[in-house]
């Protein structure tokens, strides 16, 4: 979305809110005794029954992303009314048809709907756990006759929602020429609805169809009705994953409230670490599910035609927000105490809430199996076709890879990592030292292509973040190694945004170029995740600044030239505001650098000593003792990098390679175990989508970054720990030693994958700073 519908959508959400907020919809539902007829033409009045039918159609044409919004406030609220399943349902199913004969039958059922005269619901389900309108259902289907003038209906729909209130269901029916759609209304002659409660006291059916004689104009539809059916689903299941999502961060708000009241042994109970790292943990979920939510319609408006990926993308998402909904009002009940097992208790409505939509249509174990059915192959076999090209083979130094299909840019780079990089390199499991890789360093940089994020105005190829990814996953696939790039990644931006022109000028091209190397001094001993207790210090002396201190951790900095680091020029003030930013060679006298050996065998890491270093003052970044604010913002940075989906991607190839040689991929458990594991990856790319749109966008990236990071590392540790698992005895080889054809070292995901919990400030540091600073925890 551009600005301006952004700015759109979160009108609506506020418009919605203030709406629900005008009654007291908790009270509403515990109170609620069928449906109120009334109170459903308000809310057509303000536009939520048409407001994802085509303007074409008569409705307000404001898309998906306006209709979550409503559901997400819907859920939170705890609307009674059922807006799924008398609306979402019924009006995309009858836009998405093609009419069978009288057109306007099918205008007039929507604008009835619309309007709220009319409550329709959706009878296409036959028997239990059906995703699909086109599964068979055995016995039980709906079958048509046609007799004189009119159809006969035969058969069993189950689980219709709502059950009880409605004027009529939209029906399909199997007959000699295929799936058919009809209306039936309600109190028709041989038509019976079993009524039975949902966990949360809404009404569904079973719908008993005998001999039910309907008139010619009730067809609507005779063409493409499954399809038709099997999409107003999926956009169904995207907003019920909206209202889950609603609902579970009313729940985890309503928790955060009530501990940061409630008192035990002396003190608050959201004082409590552990309590308060269940808190982040649920909300992580919910922030998987909103922004893999986002992700899909995104991609779904960006490509309506591809049917398999919005089957997909439906199931991944409503298999999150499922699981993300349950727990969140599971764990609501548990730090509630005795108090949140009652009925008087707001948490039960939630949580009975969350039973209701996390079952219908589709429990979280079914879609995540759909989606592991459908899904793409994340390591596909080679296209032995691609492989003509020679070293010396032209590609494009630029070109409108935005503007470029998806696979026609993954083609390209697919050719130039055969043409370019270097065979004895590929697959390589440690971080390759700058004497070893700058070949290939020189070569992306000669192409053009060193810097796919930066704007072009500075070098690069502006890459959008769906491209940026598909940049990663071939580069990831083909095993291209990571150079040594904190030049690139962190220090670029920096620059780019808060350096001098002069700046810019002087140190922008030897980044691209690969004439400076860059190394990130940060951390120092007692100053790691506490960041802001570094006591590096540099003095000023006329235009120069002193640099005298440690830094440690640093990566690869024996390989590097220069050094970005923060150092510490006023010790009068309180501690983030006496830091600056400073870049410093590291060639300088006074620098001496000491190699640290990691668990691996490898030195990824340097101690780095200045003694009386001396900097030019105009080398320093920003305003003096201004360093924090750049600080924080390269920490994003940073951040966003460690929460690429890269790893994980990589890692979910290496386990694809030693399943498909092992034939591990046709055995259930393995496969469901994969399955779940593909999501927790799918779900990482989409939220680090989120976010990389909203930096190269130039918005600030929120705390909410802190959940990426954990995310991002724990993935990757659970994709390592499989890989180890099916590598056999391989998986306690030693780290160098690979798999098979060599290609797959199945050690290295998992302990890279250690390092990275740590590094960027500690997972339960990110989970400490997330309880304070979003979810609003005191004593955190």
């Amino acid at each position: 979305m551009n600005a301006l519908d952004h700015e759109l959508i979160e009108e609506i959400r506020d418009s919605a809110r203030d709406f629900l907020q005008r009654r007291d919809q908790r009270q509403r539902k515990r109170g609620a005794a069928g449906t109120d007829r009334e109170y459903w033409r308000e809310i057509a009045s303000v536009g939520w029954l048409g407001m994802s039918v085509p303007e074409a159609l008569g409705g307000l044409g404001l898309g998906w992303h306006a209709m979550a919004a409503v559901m997400e406030e819907a859920g939170r609220a705890q609307l009674p009314e059922p807006l799924v399943g008398a609306g979402v349902l019924s009006t995309a199913l009858l836009a998405g048809i093609t009419p069978a004969g009288d057109a306007g039958q099918r205008g007039r059922l929507l604008e009835s709907i619309c309007d709220g005269t009319r409550m329709v619901g959706l009878a296409w389900q036959e028997t239990e756990g059906q995703l699909e309108a086109g599964e068979s259902a055995g016995a039980f289907g709906v079958t048509v006759t046609r007799r004189e003038g009119a159809y006969v209906l035969n058969g069993e729909k189950r689980h219709v929602v709502p059950g009880a209130g409605v004027d009529g269901w939209l029906v399909t029916a199997d007959g000699e020429h295929g799936t058919a759609l009809f209306y039936l209304a309600a109190g028709t002659p041989g038509v019976t609805a079993q009524t039975h409660e949902r966990a949360d006291g809404a009404t569904a059916c079973h719908l008993a169809i005998e001999s039910a004689e309907v008139p010619e104009a009730a067809l609507l539809a005779r063409e493409g009705v499954l399809d038709a059916v099997d999409e107003a689903l999926d956009y169904g299941r995207l907003m019920q994953s909206a209202e889950l999502a609603g609902l579970a961060r009313q729940v985890l708000a309503d928790s955060v409230a009530y501990l940061n009241t409630r008192q035990q042994f002396g003190q608050p109970l959201s004082s409590f670490q552990a309590l308060q790292h269940r808190l982040v943990d649920a909300a992580m979920q919910v922030e998987l599910a909103s922004n893999s939510l986002l992700d899909a319609l995104n991609a779904i408006a960006a490509a309506p035609g591809d049917i398999k990926a919005r089957k997909a993308a439906a199931s991944r998402v409503k298999a999150r927000a499922a699981r993300a909904g349950l727990e969140a009002a599971r764990l609501a009940i548990q730090l509630h105490g005795a108090i949140g097992y009652t009925e008087e208790c707001d948490v039960s409505l939630y949580f009975r809430n969350a039973l209701h939509l996390s079952a219908w249509l589709g429990n979280a174990t079914a879609h995540r199996q759909r989606y592991g059915a459908l899904a793409a192959d994340p390591a596909p076999q080679a296209d032995e076709d691609e492989g003509g090209d020679t070293p010396d083979a032209v590609f494009p130094r630029d070109a409108d890879w935005n503007g470029m299909p998806e696979a026609e840019f993954r083609k390209l780079l697919r050719r130039f990592f055969r043409a370019r990089y270097p065979e004895h390199l590929r697959h390589v499991p440690w971080r390759l030292h700058w004497d070893e890789i700058k070949a290939w360093y020189y070569t992306l940089s000669r192409q053009g292509w060193i810097a796919p994020s930066w704007p072009r105005e500075h070098g690069g190829m502006a890459l959008s973040p769906a491209r940026q990814i598909a940049f990663i996953e071939e580069a990831e696939r083909y095993g291209v190694a990571r150079a040594p790039d904190q030049g690139l990644v962190m220090l670029g931006p920096i620059l780019i945004r808060y350096g001098t022109d002069d700046q810019r000028a002087r140190f922008l091209p030897g980044i691209l170029s690969g004439e400076a190397v860059w190394a990130q001094g940060y951390s120092e001993p007692n100053a790691g995740s506490d960041l802001a207790a570094l006591r590096c210090e540099a003095l000023i002396d006329g235009d120069e600044l002193v640099v005298t201190g440690q830094k440690t951790w640093s990566t690869l900095a024996q390989d590097a030239t220069h050094m970005f680091m923060l150092v510490r020029t006023d010790k009068t003030v309180k501690k983030q505001a006496g830091i600056s930013f400073l870049l410093v060679d590291l060639n300088s006298p006074g620098v001496s650098r000491r190699p640290i050996r990691t668990l691996s065998g490898h030195e990824e890491f340097c101690e780095v000593f200045f003694d009386q270093v001396r900097v030019p003052r105009a080398n320093l970044v920003g305003e003096l003792n201004a360093g924090w604010g750049i600080a924080k913002a390269l920490l994003g940075f940073e951040r966003l990098f460690s929460g690429s989906p890269k790893h994980a991607s990589h890692a979910l190839q290496q386990i694809f390679s030693i399943a498909r040689q092992r034939g591990l991929l046709t055995d259930a458990a393995f496969a469901d175990r994969l399955a779940e594991l593909r999501l927790d990856s799918a779900d990482l790319t989409s939220m680090y989508r989120v976010y990389a749109d909203m930096a190269r966008a130039g918005r600030p990236l929120p705390p909410e970054l802190s959940l990426l990071k954990i995310w991002a590392t724990e993935t990757h540790e659970r994709l390592g720990a499989l890989l180890i698992q099916i590598a056999e005895e391989y998986g306690g080889a030693a780290m160098r030693l690979g798999y098979g054809n060599g290609n797959v070292h199945a050690l290295a995901p998992y302990v890279n994958a250690l390092a990275a919990t740590i590094f960027s400030g500690t997972n339960e540091i990110q989970r400490n700073i997330y309880a304070k600073q979003v979810l609003g925890l005191q004593g955190a």
